[in-house]
């Protein structure tokens, strides 16, 4: 009973969060973009529509391996799903993060995968152990970023990081702890070992194909393409912490603009930051059409079985 009642002050609370979050956000990039409005106007005219293309293509490329990452965790839960449905299904229900809490993406996948039993508690199991394998590579491949923006105390901050983490493993292992660990983790969707650091690596592919369409953006600018691809990672976290926001609007666009601002001039920054979001934007429209094709616009029924039980 205390836990129901609690739980509509706890909902306001994140809504809340949420629309001061975006407020805040969005505030401080229409500043930005009223105080350098003449160099935006400017630099956005000498962007070229090949070079805009050509990031289009590699945010459509960036979504297959994303795509195939939560696939890999899925069929943990559900052998039955192919690599090429799970792909599908993943695009098709893209569009719905942009929904606030993602809520529509969980409904579009758990409607697809009906039939094979995929509830809303294993996806949410899944969800998290991508999630947590995006920030973990989003962090490795947003080192460089980090660096640039925090200075060399970034280094020591990864260092020292791994060192507690060292230390909390092998606290666990010597109490006899790990197992009971182990399976705490696993119970909120957190994979073992091998298959987490699998997931990593392709979402560490995932997050550098993506994050080149902002070295393509940024070619004449005076960054590095290491940096700006860095740059878009490092934000990605963003993203995914704040997923609370409708596609981490304006969050994740701020935390961007911030970073490109260390080795950009503001106008240069901006215009990146907005011409990403839009280009994000379209790909997850795109793969989500493109999906929905694949699969026939239809929606397989629940089996007899699940009907009757």
């Amino acid at each position: 009973m205390i836990l129901r009642a609690a739980l509509p002050t706890a909902r306001g609370a994140v809504a809340a969060v949420r629309i001061a979050l975006t407020v805040a956000a969005t505030v401080w990039i229409v500043h930005f973009f009223l105080r350098h409005r003449q160099e935006l106007e400017q630099a956005a005219a000498e962007m070229d529509g090949a070079v805009v293309v050509l990031a289009m293509v590699c945010v459509l490329t960036g979504l297959v391996p994303g795509a195939w990452a939560w696939h890999r965790l899925l069929a943990r839960e559900v052998p039955t799903v192919s690599a090429s449905r799970g792909i599908l299904v993943y695009l098709r229900s893209g569009i719905g993060k942009y929904t606030p809490g993602g809520l529509l993406a969980f409904a579009i996948q758990h409607r697809l995968l009906e039939r094979e039993g995929a509830g809303p508690g294993l996806l949410l199991r899944v969800f998290i152990g991508t999630a947590l394998a995006a920030c973990l590579a989003a962090a490795l491949i947003g080192v460089p970023a980090a660096v640039g923006v925090v200075g060399e105390w970034a280094w020591w901050l990864i260092i020292h990081g791994c060192d507690v983490g060292a230390a909390a493993l092998g606290w666990a292992w010597q109490r006899g702890s790990w197992p009971l660990c182990a399976g705490l983790l696993a119970r909120i969707g957190v994979p073992a070992p091998g298959p987490f650091i699998a997931t990593t690596a392709i979402m560490a592919a995932a997050w550098a194909t993506t994050g080149t369409h902002l070295a393509v953006l940024g070619i004449a600018t005076d960054a590095s393409p290491l940096f700006l691809i860095s740059a878009y990672a490092f934000s990605a976290i963003a993203g995914i912490v704040f997923a609370v926001l409708p596609g981490a609007f304006g969050v994740r666009d701020g935390v961007l603009l911030y970073i490109l601002s260390v080795q950009l001039a503001p106008a240069e920054a901006l215009v990146l930051a907005l011409v990403s979001r839009a280009l994000i934007v379209a790909g997850d429209a795109i793969g989500t059409a493109a999906a929905a094709l694949a699969l026939g616009w239809t929606v397989p029924e629940p089996s007899i079985e699940r009907k009757v039980q």
